[in-house]
This record gives C-alpha cells, sequence and structure tokens, in this order.
C-alpha cells in the first residue's frame, strides 16, 4: 500500500474544504418539465407571488386560472388580472411567461396555452422562505416562451384489477402537469360491461360513473382521454403468465369466443366475436364521452391455434377483422389506434426491433385503412434511426412512437418523432405506477 506523507493529507483536507465549499455555495436552478424552448430563470431572485396578469383571446381562461390557483395557493392564492387584448404568441397552445419586479405576466392565445402556463408557474413557485408555516408564495425571475413541438402528446395507462381509481386520477393528473393532451385507458378485465356483464371481474373498479367522474376532471385539466380494448391478442385481459382470463374465468361458456389455447386470441373466424366487440366498442365509446380516437391494441397474438382460423387464410380473416372495427369506430366519428407489432414480421431490416407479426399479418397490413394509426412500440435505449417508423408512414399510416422506461430511448424516439414529422408520441407505463420507474416515464 502506497504510504501517504503529510504534504498529501493536506493536499487531500484541502481538496475536500474546497469541494464542499463549492458545494454550498451553487444553488439548484429551478426548471420545468418538459423544458421550454426559450427558457431564462434566476436561481436567487425572486418576487411574491401576489397577481396574475393574464392576456388570452379566450374568456374561459380567467375562470379557470382563478378556480386552479385558488385549489393549489389556497388563501395565498394571488389574484387574476384578465385582459383580453392582443397576445404575445401565436400557436394555439403556445404562451410567454414573464416574472419581473412587476410581477407576474402571461399571454396566450387558447385556453390550453394558458393551461400550460400556469402548470409552468406552479412548477416554480414554491412557499416563502424564513417561516414556520406558508403564508404566502414566491417565484423567481421567469422569461419563458413556450409551445408544443408535436399534435400528439400522449400517455397509456393501464387499469389493472388491483388498481385504484385515485392511481388513474394521479396518473391523469400528472399528465396534465407535465402538458401532455392524451390519455390511452386500458381495461384489464376491470370495466363493467352493461352490453356483457360478464366481460370482466365481477368487482371491476372501472365503472362508468367513475369514468364520468375522471373525464371531467380530465377535459378541466385539457386532458382528452381515450378508450382501449384488445380486439385480437391479450383477450384473457390478464398477463399471459398469470393464468387469469378475465373471461372465462367468470362463466367457462363463453369459450367459442376465443381461440382454445389458453383463450389468448379472439377467436377471428367466429362472427359472434365481431358482433360482441362492436358492440362493447360503442359501449365504450359512449362511456368516455366520444373521444376522437379509439385503441383497439392488437399487439403480441398468437398463431392460431383454433381449426376454423387455421382451415382459413388468416392474413384476410385478419384484415377483415381489423376493418370491421376500424369501420365501426369510423362510424362513431373516432380514429382507430393499434400496436405495430403484428404488422411486421421478422427480416434482417427489422434486426432490433419489435416484430411478433407472421406472414400473413405482416401481408395483411398492406391492406389495411390508411386512416388507422400505427403505435410504433420500442422499450430498449437510444438508436439513430427507427426503420419500422418510417416503413409505416412511407405506407401512408399516421405513426405514434411508443416508449417505456429507459430514459436514453424515450429521449431518441421523442427526437426522432419531432424530425421525422409524425404524429407524436404514446408513452407507455405498464405497471410502473411509482417511483423512479415513473418519475423516468413522465
Amino acid at each position: 500500500m502506497k504510504r501517504f506523507g503529510l504534504k498529501h493529507y493536506v493536499f487531500l483536507l484541502l481538496a475536500v474544504c474546497t469541494t464542499a465549499f463549492c458545494c454550498v455555495a451553487q444553488t439548484i436552478a429551478p426548471t420545468i418539465f418538459p423544458i421550454p424552448i426559450e427558457f431564462e430563470v434566476s436561481s436567487t431572485d425572486y418576487v411574491v407571488l401576489d397577481k396574475v396578469t393574464l392576456t388570452c383571446a379566450d374568456s374561459q381562461a380567467q375562470e379557470w386560472a382563478e378556480k386552479h390557483l385558488k385549489e393549489w395557493y389556497g388563501k395565498y392564492r394571488p389574484a387574476v388580472e384578465f385582459s383580453s387584448g392582443k397576445v404575445a404568441v401565436t400557436e394555439d397552445e403556445g404562451y410567454t411567461l414573464v416574472v419581473d419586479e412587476s410581477g407576474v405576466r402571461i399571454s396566450a392565445l387558447t385556453l390550453q396555452g394558458a393551461r400550460y402556463a400556469l402548470y409552468s408557474l406552479r412548477q416554480l413557485a414554491i412557499p416563502q422562505r424564513g417561516v414556520a408555516e406558508v403564508n404566502g408564495w414566491i417565484v423567481p425571475k421567469t422569461n419563458i416562451k413556450d409551445s408544443p413541438k408535436m399534435n400528439f402528446r400522449g400517455v397509456h395507462i393501464c387499469w389493472f384489477h388491483e388498481t385504484e381509481p385515485w392511481e388513474v386520477e394521479r396518473l391523469i393528473r400528472l399528465a396534465a402537469y407535465y402538458k401532455m393532451n392524451y390519455a390511452v385507458i386500458e381495461s384489464w378485465g376491470t370495466f363493467r360491461s352493461d352490453v356483457a356483464p360478464w366481460f370482466g371481474w365481477q368487482d371491476g373498479t372501472m365503472t362508468k360513473k367513475e369514468i364520468k367522474r375522471l373525464k371531467a376532471i380530465a377535459d378541466d385539466l385539457g386532458i382528452t382521454l381515450i378508450p382501449q380494448i384488445n380486439v385480437f391478442g391479450h383477450a384473457a385481459q390478464a398477463r399471459s403468465h398469470a393464468g387469469k382470463h378475465a373471461t372465462l374465468d367468470v362463466d367457462s361458456k363463453y369459450q367459442p369466443l376465443f381461440e382454445p389455447l389458453a383463450g389468448w386470441n379472439w377467436c377471428l373466424s367466429n362472427p359472434e366475436t365481431r358482433k360482441l366487440l362492436q358492440a362493447l366498442i360503442k359501449e365504450r365509446y359512449e362511456a368516455f364521452g366520444h373521444p376522437p380516437f379509439f385503441h383497439i391494441g392488437c399487439d403480441e397474438a398468437n398463431q392460431p391455434s383454433c381449426p376454423d382460423c387455421a382451415s382459413q387464410s388468416y392474413s384476410k380473416l385478419f384484415v377483415e377483422h381489423v376493418k370491421a372495427m376500424n369501420d365501426t369506430i369510423s362510424s362513431l366519428g373516432a380514429r382507430t389506434i393499434m400496436w405495430h407489432d403484428m404488422l411486421i414480421s421478422w427480416e434482417p431490416r427489422w434486426n432490433g426491433f419489435v416484430t411478433n407479426g407472421t406472414k400473413e399479418t405482416a401481408e395483411g397490413f398492406l391492406k389495411l385503412p390508411r386512416d388507422i394509426i400505427v403505435a410504433d412500440w420500442y422499450y430498449g435505449g437510444a438508436k439513430s434511426e427507427y426503420p419500422t417508423i418510417d416503413y409505416f408512414k412511407s405506407h401512408g399510416f399516421s405513426v405514434l412512437t411508443s416508449p417505456w422506461n429507459t430514459v436514453e430511448g424515450i429521449k431518441a424516439q421523442c427526437q426522432y418523432a419531432h424530425k421525422s414529422g409524425i404524429m407524436g408520441v404514446l408513452g407507455t407505463t405498464w405497471h410502473y405506477y411509482y417511483g423512479q420507474e415513473m418519475y423516468k416515464i413522465y
């Protein structure tokens, strides 16, 4: 072992003291998520948050601001001075936020822009210092100009049998807080259907009343809720390794609607399957208040184990089934979203990307209606190129990229989505509702 002399210890002591001094002297700069396009903020110079001057072309913005500032800041909320004069931005969801000696000034063209400005203000504001209890709020001097870079900024939320409604509400509120504008809600056997009461667990917490309550919250916060029903694979509405089937565990007489192998796929050759799914789609669409999109899943399906399905062209069955679902959704006034992985089968150009399809389903993809939106999911690290995204786009489909919980992958996919001009991003949460995983996703 190397011996340290006195001069070495003196050097180490100086290094430690210098480092400690630097750490104490530095301050953590306030920040906002997502980081605005133009963002200047002081680390030390704060002003009292006692009034917000709001200029907005939408008169609803004043009432919204007053309501939520009261909710966030209680009796120490700032007053709102509203003006319908000329605004400083031209983007529908854009805003400016200026904080200086003269106070807090927000300018937005729409209510949504005003919401985003106030979310940014909320992220920056902290309680006044030097007291034991909150007696007011302060905010750093700030100059922000911002607007979203993509039209679709969504998060996919799973409602499991174990999920409580307050958890879904929390995820919706956080999505709004971070300026997302869509949330897909996938029921894993928890929706209480009137059309088919046996379709899911009997004690499911996803009731129509609860959906109505959550929709009202989401609408108020600037989030549009999108329902999801899996119409191909994941028909069990449970994880494959769980050994559960949300329908057949309730009543096994409905086995003909599903493939024999564990009921993982819907049976596409059975006309009763299509009839049921179309009725369920209409019911869910009504429950969600006629949203502009409807997600039909379609990921991770098995090859057919049903003899009737296997004896026919599975490509034709698959295409006819998806077209029928899309026709129903289109007739309601919405657009279909579906996962991508069954639409391509493995070949060298897709190496490293997700391909769960067979030759039959990959061939069928080219025959699908172009109004369908393809959600291309990839959960790995950063890539410089995403050829699957380019492939779907080149065939005339609107495309969403769907990352999960890998930070560098999320960044790269979002950047690629913006660069390639696709529709946007639909991030996924799956079962990570808490801790560092959820933090990374959001």
